[in-house]
This record gives C-alpha cells, structure tokens and sequence, in this order.
C-alpha cells in the first residue's frame, strides 16, 4: 500500500548505490588483499530517479545528504521533493539519462511502464553508469539489460527484482561480479502491516466524515 514502506525502498535502493560506489561488487569477491579501483566520489556525481512517488522522494533525501545532484522523473509530481535539483516530465527522461551516473528506478509496473528500459534507453545512458531497480522487474527487458553489462555500456546493476521471478538459476546475471541481486526483499521485515492498517481506519474515518480518501488509485493508469 503507497506510503507503507517508502524509507525501507529507498534505503535498498541507495544501499546498492553505496555498494557501487564503495567498489563492494571489485572487493568483496576476489578473496585476496589487493587494491583495486578506487571509490567513487558522490558529491560529483548525479543520480537520476525515475517516479518521484513515496521511495523516489526518500531517495532523494538521502542521495542528496551525499552530495549528489540528484535528478527526477515522474508524469504526476509537479514539485521536486527534498534535496531534489531538477523534476522533469517523461519526454525528458532520454535527456536526463545522457546525464546520470546511477539511475534509480522506482516506477509502479504499468502498461507504460512495461518494457520501458530496454535496448534504446540503456544506450541513451551514460557511459559507465550504474542501474538500480527496486521497482518491477518487468519494467525491464532482461535481455537488453544483459546486453548493456555484457558490452560495457552498464558499469553494473543493483536488482531487487527481476524478470522473470524468481530468477531462474542459469540466468547470466548470476555470474556477472558488477551485478548485485537481492530477491524482492526490500521491504521484508518491514512493519508495513500495522502502517496497512493506520491507512485503513484513517480512511474508515474520512469515509464517515465525506473526506477525501488516501491512496485513490487511479484505475486508467494502474496507480
């Protein structure tokens, strides 16, 4: 339910970028005591967001207490949250991405969504940049995904979610030491029932009231 586990979504999305950042995915394989590349420096880098709901705006927050230009997406938001440079529309997104270091996806699955980072976004991205998806797995092309990592277009990936789930055993992504995965569990451990319920007799109390409810979904675009 929106608003439930915003903070939990956008710790494990920023947790991958740290990782990235902190070189964990060089070091923490090669079992040996030898430097390799050096860390990134955050306060020069940007990061776009792509859907500013409840997790894209955490994680603004938290980028930008790194020092990060941070960068947003959204077809809804009007007004950049917290720590947030620039929101722009969808047809900005190409543009955005030219200029991004780490991408942030956080985008509800949607028929909009589905399919949306594919073989033409990943080549508009930068060189060298880290994608982070804490969203749906299908908002993905699995294999253009691979295709970016496997020819160096993508510096690495830090996936919550695939496509498909789970992720079947033989997957590529396995075996790539610049690919983090977690198995759809951002949110595990999370006290999102009772906050389930805080919404529901809040919303039992607006309906006696004629209030507006919260978390109206819109049913013509699925959020």
């Amino acid at each position: 339910m929106h608003g439930s586990y915003n903070e939990h979504l956008s710790t494990h999305a920023v947790a991958f970028l740290l990782a990235f950042a902190r070189r964990f995915d060089h070091y923490l394989p090669q079992k040996r005591w030898q430097r390799g590349p050096g860390m990134i420096d955050l306060p020069t880098k940007t990061v776009l967001i792509v859907g500013v709901g409840g997790a894209g705006s955490e994680a603004s927050k938290q980028c930008a207490a790194f020092g990060m230009r941070v960068l947003g997406i959204d077809p809804r938001v009007t007004q950049p949250p917290a720590g947030m440079a620039d929101l722009a529309t969808p047809d900005r997104l190409e543009e955005c991405l030219g200029e991004a270091d780490f991408v942030i996806v956080t985008t509800p699955e949607t028929p909009v969504t589905l399919g949306m980072f594919n073989a033409r976004l990943f080549s508009r991205m930068k060189r060298g940049a880290y994608f982070i998806n804490i969203a749906r797995g299908k908002c993905v092309v699995t294999q253009d995904l691979i295709a970016a990592l496997q020819s160096g277009q993508l510096a690495g990936a830090g996936l919550d979610v695939a496509d498909p789930e789970p992720l079947p055993p033989d997957s590529p992504l396995w075996g790539m030491p610049n690919v983090l995965i977690t198995p759809h569990v951002a949110i595990l451990g999370t006290p999102y029932r009772q906050k389930w319920e805080a919404i529901l007799l809040e919303n039992c109390r607006r309906f006696a009231a004629g209030q507006p409810l919260l978390n109206v979904v819109d049913k013509e675009k699925w959020y």
